[in-house]
């Protein structure tokens, strides 16, 4: 059932109405198992129907959802509270086209208060597959992730040239698949994060492939306390397009930066203009390279600047990149990275606050059958609901059998 659908009044959903709720297939009960028309929510006042939906849609989406086909009274008193944390995971632009009409539909039929996102997982990396596993899992471990089985590999060629047409064409198919995934999400990003950005409290952001070739919004995260980025600063959205100089994060408590796929343009000098009221940072799979990244994230937690950033910071957290694999061939980077992590063990050294340096990230190892950027999706989701249900650690834990930090 798609966004769109989900926007119109309905008061008899079935069984066979498998309800897709951003990425995730929810099948919602019948009409006879969720007694619409006789439900203990419906007589409930409207007042506390409002008040405890905001304590049930903290699970990105799903929730919501299903309160939204319960009945038309419910429907309507839950309408505030539906969207309050939403998790859109996906590879496809039309699904985030799908919730954005949805998401403006509600508002315009709202006619007391107005549904806010305040909590939104954004993913353009992929979206969540298969159950959860039959055996038990331990405490805080991450499913496997189950993908799709390949295509049938095709014969190898017979000839140099028959080789090099077949990377022709491979590269020619890669570059308009990318083509049409950037200009798809150019268009619907950007007015998603416009629609949502004066309401939102907290936002992981996982940008993946997806390179900007369209307009960017120039709004400002007012309320945003908590962000996640994934793949470098939101490239739609450049400080340098700030009105009026004015800081785009004033309430920004805590920024973690996982580096992976990241370029060369972040400059923590800039985060320090535009989140003044930062305490907690964190910054994953930190490399030596590009130095722009390492010199100002020197700069901004250093007592000798001349110039004081970060004022109210509290809290840093650096988790270098995997470490080459020693061998005969690379020598020279395997020395490199260990002068590296001498070099952020006298940072500490220097730091105007704690400063916590984690093991390097561990080369991941590889099973068949298992996509391991969604298990790195998995584990980024569950810090975001981890946060919101109840400011638990989510990323802000030292290690992981570690000791929590302060999650206020």
């Amino acid at each position: 059932m798609p966004w769109s659908t989900l926007a119109q009044p309905q008061t008899t959903p079935t069984a066979a109405d498998p309800t897709i709720y951003v990425g995730l297939c929810q099948t919602m009960p019948s009409a006879t198992t969720t007694g619409i028309g006789s439900s203990p929510l419906d007589k409930l006042a409207v007042e506390l129907i409002a008040h405890i939906s905001f304590y049930a849609c903290t699970d990105g989406g799903p929730t919501g959802c299903a309160l939204s086909l319960v009945s038309k009274r419910i429907r309507a008193a839950s309408r505030p509270a539906r969207f309050f944390s939403v998790s859109l995971t996906t590879e496809s632009s039309a699904q985030l086209k799908q919730f954005l009409a949805c998401y403006q539909a509600e508002c315009a039929r709202a006619t007391d208060a107005l549904p806010r996102v305040q909590h939104l997982c954004i993913s353009l990396f992929g979206r969540e597959q298969g159950d959860a596993p039959a055996y038990p899992m331990a405490h805080g471990a991450v499913p496997p992730v189950q993908i799709q089985a390949r295509p049938a590999a095709q014969p190898a060629p017979t000839s140099r040239a028959e080789f090099l047409a077949r990377m022709q064409r491979q590269t020619q198919q890669w570059r308009s698949a990318q083509d049409r995934l950037d200009e798809g999400f150019s268009h619907v990003v950007p007015a998603l994060i416009r629609a949502v950005a004066p309401d939102l409290r907290s936002l992981t952001f996982v940008q993946a492939r997806w390179r900007v070739t369209g307009s960017v919004p120039q709004c400002c995260f007012a309320h945003l306390r908590e962000l996640t980025l994934v793949g470098g600063d939101m490239t739609f959205l450049p400080f340098a397009l700030a009105r009026d100089g004015r800081p785009q994060f004033p309430s920004l408590r805590r920024l973690h930066h996982n580096l992976a796929f990241a370029g060369a343009g972040l400059s923590f000098l800039e985060w320090a203009a535009h989140a003044p009221n930062l305490t907690h940072l964190r910054v994953s799979r930190l490399d030596s390279h590009p130095r722009v990244i390492v010199d100002t994230l020197d700069q901004v937690i250093g007592d000798h600047a001349a110039e004081e950033y970060f004022p109210h910071l509290q809290h840093v957290t650096i988790q270098p990149n995997s470490a080459p694999v020693p061998s005969n061939s690379n020598v020279d980077a395997f020395v490199e990275f260990r002068e590296f992590l001498e070099y952020l063990e006298r940072l500490k050294e220097r730091a105007k606050a704690p400063v916590v340096v984690l093991p390097p990230v561990e080369q991941s190892i590889i099973y068949p059958g298992v996509d391991r950027r969604l298990v790195c999706l998995r584990r980024l989701k569950r810090q975001w609901m981890e946060r919101l249900e109840g400011e638990g650690p989510g990323c802000w834990e030292e290690g992981v059998e570690g000791k929590p930090l302060s999650h206020h």
